[in-house]
This record gives C-alpha cells, sequence and structure tokens, in this order.
C-alpha cells in the first residue's frame, strides 16, 4: 500500500492546492492579457475555478495515477514518453474543465474560444511541469508518487 492510499486526506489535500495554485499562475497572463478579459472577469472565472479545481483536484489526481501506471512510466522512463503521457492525462482531463469553468466564470465565446485553443496550445508546456509540480508537493510532505521505482 503507498503513502498516498494510507493517507488519502493528505493526499486529496496535496491534490487540492497544487492544482489550485498552479491554475491560478498559469491563468492569469492567458485570461487578462491573451483572452483580453477584464480583472472583474477574470476574478469570477478564477472564483468558479477555485471551486471546481476543488472538487476534481483528488480525481484528476488518481487519473493521472493511473494513467502513469497504464503507460508504465518509472522514474527511468524516457523523458520523452514521460513528457508525452503528462501532456495527454492533463489535456484530456483539463481541456473540458477549463471551458467549463470559462461558461460559468461568464465568458463569451469569443474569450472562451481564444483561451481554449492558447490552453490547448500549450498543453506541452503545462502538463509535464504540473506533473513536475504536483510530485514535488508530494514528495515534500512524505507522500508517495505514481512512477514505479526503477527495476
Amino acid at each position: 500500500m503507498s503513502s498516498s492510499e494510507k493517507r488519502p486526506f493528505l493526499s486529496a489535500w496535496v491534490d487540492i492546492f497544487a492544482m489550485n495554485s498552479f491554475s491560478y499562475i498559469v491563468a492569469l497572463p492567458i485570461e487578462l492579457i491573451i483572452a483580453g478579459m477584464s480583472w472583474q472577469e477574470h476574478l469570477k472565472v478564477r472564483l468558479a475555478a477555485l471551486v471546481l479545481n476543488t472538487l476534481v483536484a483528488r480525481p484528476f489526481g488518481i487519473w493521472r495515477d493511473f494513467v502513469i501506471k497504464r503507460f508504465g512510466i518509472r522514474e527511468d522512463s524516457r523523458f520523452i514518453k514521460v513528457y508525452l503521457v503528462d501532456t495527454l492525462v492533463f489535456l484530456s482531463f483539463q481541456l473540458p474543465l477549463y471551458v467549463g469553468n470559462m461558461i460559468l466564470g461568464g465568458a463569451d465565446w469569443g474569450e472562451i474560444m481564444k483561451a481554449s485553443v492558447t490552453v490547448s496550445l500549450i498543453a506541452g508546456l503545462l502538463g509535464r511541469p504540473y506533473g513536475i509540480y504536483l510530485d514535488f508537493i508530494k514528495r515534500r510532505v512524505g507522500l508517495s508518487i505514481a512512477f514505479e521505482k526503477a527495476k
């Protein structure tokens, strides 16, 4: 049994913290600069994101762990394989949620399309950094990560 399975409350808290903090840092320039949203719109969208991210952070963490194990990612796996799997996990889970969040936050369709295309284009830049960030936080609090030990 992994340390994450032994400490489900801590695992959930780490997933929630990591997702909300990473999401805000990434969304700030996308929504304000690229999509051209006002601060008021941005804050409404981020408030909706706080609620949504809190609800989905643990399922995302579980999804990521499942996909990583399914693809047989290990500590010694090639960088490109880890990069592609983290990108797949991130994009397959986050893009539909991001669009829903923008709708809930009151963004118009033009803003949603610009932001969504931007997130899709940079998903390859976000998936692996988020995975690194999440794994860093897990290690700092004594939780195991999804990667199998190298044999």
